[in-house]
């Protein structure tokens, strides 16, 4: 197995919580980018995730670039940020299985794209489910940005709430309680639908045949949808945090080395403990944590079949990889 490069799916923004442990055990992490030329902005990154664009680590993939249709989408993705409710209906209609709405879909991706553009143009099936691929992804972007902000104030409510309820009562036994958000519901099923859409019209080579996730039912779906027969490779331990909120490339560079050995032989044959050993040596427990990253060979399966698109010949099977946070 070649670990040097992985795709994270289907998130289109890197997570610090999902980033530091991958780039670890992988050279590289390469997450699909909806539109081309439509890099996260310095406010959409976190300073780590910066850090990592700048060293090459970091990477983003258009696999199926706009073209002409560039500027236009821009302008709407311009829109999408500054007015996001009045998008909703047009990414979402057609994929909650709703007969009605799916009938429509096409319709109202090309009057969405007319707006956008000024200009009257000839509908195409393939070029209305890329479009609204590209809408599920970013309204989906948003909305996590979003929750995060509401996730963060509710936090610091509570924070407020326990302090307040401890000095009432003088008791110090009280516990700080973080409030939950509602459930996704659909909503892993829409970006999943949606980032496989994408790989499935693409000309270009597809960027890895590692794909990454934390999402546990992102994972089980496309597990499911393949049908295939799935042998595990490993469960790996990983850094979970970087110690005092560095990321050293010297460290990081230096434990490739050091696993270099280990790595190259899979998924024939790898050191469990040789690999737990100098996990330890160069990110200790104590400082860095623990999380695990379990890695799946379907075999019967060819990366480009994975995601709808046509297998060429003597394609090499796919590996599935579910990191435990």
């Amino acid at each position: 197995m070649n670990a040097q490069s992985q795709c994270v799916f289907p998130d289109t923004l890197p997570k610090d919580e999902l980033l530091f442990p991958l780039v670890q055990f992988f050279a590289e992490a390469v997450y699909i980018g909806p539109a081309e030329n439509d890099l996260p902005s310095q406010n959409e990154l976190s300073l780590r995730a910066t850090e990592l664009l700048e060293q090459g680590v970091l990477r983003f993939h258009c696999p199926a670039p706009l073209g002409a249709d560039q500027e236009s989408f821009l302008r709407l993705l311009n829109d999408l940020r500054q007015r996001p409710s009045e998008y909703a209906g047009f990414s979402l209609a057609g994929l909650l299985g709703n007969k009605d709405a799916a009938e429509s879909k096409d319709a109202i991706i090309s009057a969405v794209r007319r707006q956008s553009s000024g200009t009257a143009e000839p509908d195409g099936h393939q070029a209305s489910l890329l479009w609204q691929a590209r809408l599920v992804l970013k309204l989906g972007e948003i909305i996590e940005r979003q929750e995060k902000e509401i996730r963060q104030s509710l936090q610091r409510l509570a924070r407020q709430e326990s302090s307040l309820l401890q000095a009432l009562r003088a008791d110090q036994t009280a516990t700080e309680v973080s409030p939950a958000l509602p459930a996704e519901s659909n909503r892993t099923r829409l970006r999943l639908k949606a980032w496989r859409t994408l790989l499935a019209f693409s000309k270009q080579p597809l960027p890895a045949r590692i794909f990454v996730t934390a999402d546990q039912d992102a994972f089980d779906l496309l597990l499911e949808e393949s049908g295939a027969e799935v042998q595990s490779v490993l469960a790996l331990p990983l850094p979970a945090v970087s110690a005092d909120g560095k990321l050293a490339q010297e460290q990081r560079a230096a434990f490739h080395q050091a696993t270099a050995g280990l790595t190259s032989e899979l998924p024939t044959s790898f050191d469990q403990q040789a690999w737990e050993e100098l996990l330890e040596q160069y990110y200790p427990t104590q400082k860095h944590g623990r999380c695990r990253l379990s890695l799946h060979f379907l075999p019967s399966i060819a990366t480009q079949k994975l995601f709808g698109r046509q297998a060429e010949a003597g394609g090499q099977g796919t590996v599935l990889g579910m990191l435990l946070l």
